[in-house]
């Protein structure tokens, strides 16, 4: 009986461990895996553009998979980026008159950041993303990463209007992603 309370104790401690291993890790690999493709792989896929550190990608349909579960009602932008060298300066103009938004996350996924239509008014953004290792020396208006890597999304509503399409690209494609 001993002996087999032992084993259960083994058994449950190993899958617990497992677990958490899981829960801390896969995040985290994800993550990786997303920055490393949107600042280009080997095979050259989903990398940023070198001028505006910007990936636009195509309009979502059935073939498009990314983006987990992408919505055919959305343009998406993303940059990814590595603050271990400095800030990065993102810029937009934020004219569209429907709903977008701009979510910066964390290599851990957590999101830490979102700035949308609705608080900018028509404004342009001009943010500058600093890394926890500049926290210390943030400027007021800063937004501090809690990691030095990590993934930007901008997400822009559109519809089968041709002339609501060619307004979200025009927006999409003033994204900038850059050095501060």
């Amino acid at each position: 009986m001993n002996r087999l309370r032992i084993h259960i104790a083994a058994a449950a401690a190993l899958a617990i461990a497992f677990h958490a291993l899981t829960v801390w890790a896969l995040p985290r690999l994800i993550m990786d895996r997303i920055i490393t493709l949107g600042n280009g792989d080997a095979r050259g896929q989903l990398g940023a553009q070198a001028s505006t550190g910007v990936y636009l990608p195509p309009p979502t349909d059935h073939t498009q998979r990314r983006i987990v579960m992408p919505s055919p009602d959305l343009l998406y932008a993303t940059c990814a980026y590595d603050l271990s060298d400095g800030p990065l300066r993102i810029r937009m103009a934020a004219s569209y008159p429907s709903y977008w938004s701009i979510a910066l996350y964390a290599s851990t996924t957590d999101n830490f950041f979102v700035v949308n239509d609705r608080k900018t008014s028509g404004a342009r953004i001009d943010l500058r993303l600093i890394g926890p290792q500049a926290a210390k020396s943030a400027a007021p208006g800063d937004v501090i990463a809690p990691t030095a890597r990590g993934f930007l999304l901008l997400r822009l509503l559109v519809n089968d209007d041709s002339a609501v399409r060619a307004a979200a690209e025009t927006t999409r494609r003033t994204l900038r992603c850059e050095r501060s």
